[in-house]
């Protein structure tokens, strides 16, 4: 791994050439109790423990160069902490001179810088209720509707049509059922009154014949007078059949209307149900076209499209409102000789709100306390390491070019 410039530092360390001290004056801030919270980074930090040099064998070669390589080790360690910390600590320190310049700024000059973040914020807000607005329907589902915008409503409109077609077509084969079951109802009560008056024309006629047979044994075992009975029986019957008859040709007639009645019905049901099952198709069509499983459906989806769409048409004339605002915002504290105006495009809020200001430099503030903690932790052990190698080569003097070559090494 590349050391870049740590041996050169190293060397005029130990030439004594350079005093690395971290010297903070540069970064003078007034950190004032209201702002700097005194229990910001008070959890425990390890000490580094010290290596008894008594205890290490510098005769030994190995255990001679391990050390060295050791102390370079927690010095190159260290150096690198103080230098990415002392980078964030001027960032920071830079940052709360940015709040002492916007507070600072003159009162007709900060009206400007003031509107133009309170637009921003107003903006930003506003986008932000209407982003809640968003996601209503699916992104696939947003597709696949404005797909068929350009059918729309006509669509909805024709397949609401099909559905109402459909429950009309589907009454008439209901009432055309409910017809033919009433005709076949009669055409059964007719078959069964010509099977009757049939039955009864046969029995008649039994009846009629057993009576002459006995009025006939009377007349020849008795020599009785039969012609009356004869008269009587033969009046009985024949009105009898003659009813039977007539009730028989009318039962068959109802029959015969019914029967042609009833094929009447079912050509028309058959029509009926060619033009359901078409309809019934074309519905099915649709619902697979628009995937749906109705008319409704197909609605609702319709109307969340539309909500969804003019949301981010809103949203897209905002965005570019926005970016007006902010680019606004940006020339208001470029003006205003900001360190970071980029950065305060994302800090309206403390621009606007003094409270908010106030804890922004409360955070910075307790920032920076913790990075010149880390900055003198990381400094005080570098120093320990770099005046142990300094005493290294005052009291092995035998070892002294080695010791640099190691120290060369992390070049």
């Amino acid at each position: 791994m590349a050391k870049t410039g740590l041996i050169q530092r190293i060397k005029d360390l130990l030439a004594g050439r350079i005093d690395d001290d971290y010297d903070d004056d540069e970064y003078e801030y007034d950190e004032d109790n209201d702002y700097f919270d005194s229990g910001y980074m008070k959890e425990d930090i390890p000490e580094v423990e010290e290596i008894d040099r008594s205890e290490v064998d510098m005769s030994s070669r190995t255990l001679r160069q391990r050390y060295v390589k050791n102390l370079c080790d927690l010095m190159e360690e260290c150096t690198n902490e103080i230098d990415a910390a002392s980078k964030e600590y001027r960032y920071v320190t830079d940052y709360l001179k940015d709040c002492e310049v916007i507070d600072q700024i003159p009162e007709e000059s900060g009206s400007h810088l003031i509107t133009a973040a309170e637009t921003v914020l107003q903006l930003m807000k506003k986008s932000e209720k209407h982003t809640g607005k968003l996601g209503k329907i699916s992104e696939a589902k947003y597709n696949q509707m404005a797909s068929i915008a350009s059918d729309m409503p006509k669509a909805l409109n024709d397949l609401r049509g099909h559905e109402d077609f459909k429950e009309i077509v589907r009454d008439d084969l209901r009432k055309l059922e409910g017809e033919k079951v009433s005709r076949q109802f009669e055409r059964s009560d007719a078959h069964t009154k010509m099977i009757s008056c049939r039955n009864i024309a046969v029995i008649t006629v039994f009846a009629m014949g057993f009576v002459m047979f006995i009025l006939l044994l009377l007349k020849m075992m008795f020599d009785m007078t039969v012609i009356p009975g004869f008269i009587m029986a033969a009046a009985i019957g024949s009105i009898t059949l003659a009813i039977s008859f007539s009730s028989f040709v009318n039962a068959r007639s109802v029959e015969r209307r019914m029967r042609n009645q009833i094929n009447q019905i079912v050509a028309k049901q058959n029509t009926v149900k060619i033009k359901y099952v078409n309809i019934q198709n074309l519905i099915t069509y649709e619902y697979e076209k628009y995937h749906i499983n109705s008319s409704d459906e197909l609605a609702y989806n319709w109307k969340l499209y539309e909500e969804e769409r003019e949301e981010r048409a809103l949203l897209r004339r905002m965005s570019t409102d926005l970016d007006a605002a902010e680019e606004r915002y940006r020339k208001e504290l470029i003006n205003a000789n900001v360190n970071y105006p980029m950065l305060w495009l994302h800090q309206a809020e403390a621009v606007v709100d003094k409270r908010e200001m106030v804890e922004l430099r409360h955070e910075l503030v307790a920032r920076r306390q913790g990075l010149r903690k880390r900055i003198s932790y990381n400094t005080e052990n570098r120093e320990n390491a770099k005046k142990e190698v300094q005493d290294l080569v005052t009291k092995y003097p035998n070892y002294a070019h080695e010791i640099l070559d190691i120290v060369g090494s992390y070049e």
